[in-house]
C-alpha cells in the first residue's frame, strides 16, 4: 500500500510547503499531489481512499488566512468530511505551531507539528511506512481523550542537510539562506517558530542550489531571510559579518555571471534591519546585487513604542539607515506598523512625522496594522484604534506616491481574529500549553 498525502498548496503557503516536498519526495513509498482548493482536496483524497490507498491531508495555515471570508468554518467542515472517509489530516505553519491546542480542538485535526517540520514529518512517515506509532515522533501535538499531548521540543535542523524546494521537479521559488532570529520582537512570529539565535545555510550549499536553479532557466536569483545583513552571525549584534557576506555574494556572482543573472538581496523577501546598514554593508550590496530597492523594518517612529516591542533599534537608526541607502544610489522602503497594542495617539503622530521626515529625504513607506498573532508575547492583546485623522494623514502620503500597504485590509483582519479568540475559535483563553520553539 502506497502512503498518498495530499497538500493544500495556496499561494501565501507554498515556499513553506515547497521544503516539504523536498523531503517527502525523496522518501520511498510516499506521493504527494498538490490541489489548489478545497473542493479539489476532497475530490483527491477520495480516489486515493476508493483505490485502498492510505490518504495523509497536509494543511500549512497562517492565522490571516483562517479569517479570510470565514475560511475556517469551511475548513472545519473540510477536515471533518476528510476524518471520515479515513484519511489522517495534520497541519503545522505559524498558526498552528503558535495555537496547536486551539487548531485541534476547533478543527479536529488528528496531529499539529510544531516549528519547522523537515525532521519531524520525515520521522512521521517512516513511522507510518513501518507500522510503527507516529505518536513517538518529537514536536507534535495531539488530543489523547480531549486531552492535549505534546511529543517534546525538537532541536533546530541543520538547513544545509535539507534542499529549499524540490528544484528537480522544477519547482523553485526564493531561496531561504537564514532562518531564525535573535531579537525576538513581541508581535512577530519568526523567533518563537525558528529559535533566538541565526542559521544558516552554508555558501556551498546556496551556491549549489542557485546553480541547479540557473539550469533551469531562472534567471532572477532571490533570498529568504529576516536580515539579509545578518548573513554570518549567530546572536544579536549592531555589527555585520562584512567578510561572510562578500564571500557569499561573490560565490553567487560566480554562479550567474555567464547566464544573464541577476542576484536580489534585501529586498522581498529578504528585508534588513536599519542598525545593520552601513556605509560599508550597503556599498557591499551595491557592487553585487541588481535591486534598486532596499527594504528595512522601522516599525514605529515612537521611542517608547520601540522599546515595548523590543526591536532592539532606534529611530536614529531608521533616518540614518535611509540616509546612507539613498546616497548609496538605494530607494529605501520602509516597514511602519499602526495599531500596537497600548500605541496611544501621540505615538501613532511620532510614526506618522516619522514617514512624512523619511518621504521627504526620498524614501518609500510601507504601511501596515498590527496583527496578533498566537505564538507571539503580544498573543491576542488588542490592537489600537487609528484615529480618522491619522489615517487621512496617512492617505496624503499614499496619494503623492510615496507609500503603500495593505493596511486596511489588515485591520479588518486583525479584529476578526480577536473576535474569534474571544469565541475561543483561536488561541482559546483555557489553553495554556506552549506551542512554539524558544
Amino acid at each position: 500500500m502506497t502512503l498518498n498525502m495530499v497538500f493544500l498548496y495556496s499561494v501565501e503557503t507554498r515556499y513553506s510547503i515547497n521544503s516539504l516536498l523536498a523531503v517527502v519526495d525523496r522518501i520511498e513509498g510516499v506521493k504527494y499531489h498538490l490541489v489548489r482548493d478545497l473542493n479539489e482536496l476532497l475530490e483527491t483524497a477520495r480516489l486515493i481512499v476508493n483505490r485502498g490507498d492510505q490518504c495523509i491531508v497536509a494543511f500549512s495555515l497562517l492565522t490571516t488566512l483562517l479569517v479570510r471570508d470565514n475560511y475556517y468554518i469551511e475548513l472545519r467542515g473540510v477536515v471533518e468530511k476528510l476524518k471520515k472517509m479515513g484519511c489522517l489530516t495534520i497541519t503545522g505553519g505559524p498558526h498552528p505551531s503558535g495555537d496547536p491546542i486551539g487548531t485541534l480542538s476547533y478543527f479536529g485535526f488528528d496531529y499539529v507539528f510544531i516549528g519547522e517540520a523537515e525532521e519531524s514529518l520525515a520521522e512521521f512517515l517512516y513511522a507510518l511506512l513501518n507500522k510503527q506509532d507516529p505518536r513517538s515522533v518529537k514536536g507534535v501535538f495531539f488530543l489523547d481523550n480531549d486531552r492535549p499531548v505534546y511529543t517534546g521540543v525538537r532541536k533546530p535542523i541543520d538547513l544545509d542537510k535539507y534542499d529549499p524546494f524540490p528544484y528537480w521537479r522544477g519547482i523553485v521559488n526564493p531561496i531561504e539562506i537564514t532562518r531564525g532570529c535573535p531579537h525576538g520582537c513581541f508581535y512577530c512570529q519568526v523567533s518563537y517558530l525558528h529559535g533566538r539565535q541565526y542559521r544558516h545555510r552554508s555558501i556551498e550549499k546556496i551556491s549549489f542550489i542557485v546553480e541547479q536553479v540557473v539550469k533551469l532557466g531562472v534567471r532572477d536569483i532571490r533570498f529568504i531571510s529576516p536580515d539579509s545583513l545578518a548573513y554570518g552571525l549567530t546572536t544579536s549584534s549592531r555589527s555585520v559579518n562584512l567578510d561572510a557576506i562578500e564571500k557569499l555574494l561573490e560565490e553567487l556572482s560566480k554562479k550567474t555571471r555567464n547566464t544573464g543573472g541577476r542576484i536580489f538581496l534585501g529586498s522581498f523577501p529578504s528585508e534588513v534591519r536599519p542598525e545593520h546598514v552601513t556605509e560599508e554593508s550597503i556599498k557591499l550590496l551595491r557592487k553585487y546585487v541588481a535591486n534598486k530597492s532596499i527594504i528595512m523594518g522601522a516599525q514605529s517612529g515612537s521611542e517608547e513604542i520601540l522599546r515595548r516591542i523590543n526591536r532592539g533599534h532606534t529611530v536614529e537608526d531608521v533616518v540614518l539607515a535611509v540616509e546612507i541607502s539613498l546616497s548609496n544610489g538605494f530607494i529605501p522602503d520602509v516597514d511602519l506598523i499602526f495599531g500596537f497594542p497600548g500605541e496611544t495617539v501621540e505615538d501613532m503622530e511620532k510614526t506618522l512625522n516619522l514617514a512624512r521626515k523619511l518621504v521627504n529625504m526620498g524614501a518609500r513607506i510601507h504601511l501596515h496594522y498590527y496583527i496578533p498573532l498566537p505564538g507571539t508575547p503580544f498573543g491576542m492583546k488588542k490592537p489600537t484604534r487609528i484615529p480618522e485623522w491619522i489615517k487621512k494623514e496617512i492617505w496624503k502620503i499614499i496619494g503623492m506616491g510615496r507609500g503603500y500597504g495593505d493596511w486596511i485590509k489588515q485591520e479588518e483582519l486583525s479584529w476578526r481574529i480577536i473576535e474569534l479568540h474571544e469565541r475561543g475559535v483561536i488561541a482559546p483563553k483555557w489553553s495554556k500549553a506552549p506551542g512554539v520553539i524558544t
